[in-house]
């Protein structure tokens, strides 16, 4: 029997790699802007300088409005994996009660 995806861990982790590919991505496109901004291609206070600044404040302020949110993400993931393993149980007890009928009692 192929137990793959038992209590739905398979999409737990698949979950949880998702959200660690998304923050390294995150963090890699924060490093880029900063050091596009470092870089001193734009002259101090001009238009180019002003909107990478508003560029970067807005991507992170998106990304920790995201970020922000995982915890009910989570949260929700874990109640669906708690009402996938109680119908695993029952499952489980339903077949063994079956199991069990043509049985007789000494």
């Amino acid at each position: 029997m192929n137990r793959n995806g038992v209590l739905g861990l398979e999409t737990a982790k698949q979950v949880m790699v998702t959200f660690l590919v998304l923050a390294v991505t995150a963090v890699a496109i924060l490093l880029a802007l900063t050091s596009l901004q470092d870089a001193n291609i734009f002259t101090a206070l001009s238009t180019g300088d002003n909107a990478t600044t508003n560029i970067i404040g807005n991507v992170s302020e998106g990304l920790e409005t995201f970020f922000a949110s995982t915890g009910t993400i989570f949260s929700i993931l874990i109640v669906v994996v708690i009402i996938l393993a109680i119908s695993i149980i029952i499952w489980a007890v339903g077949r063994f009660g079956q199991q069990t009928e043509g049985t007789v009692n000494l």
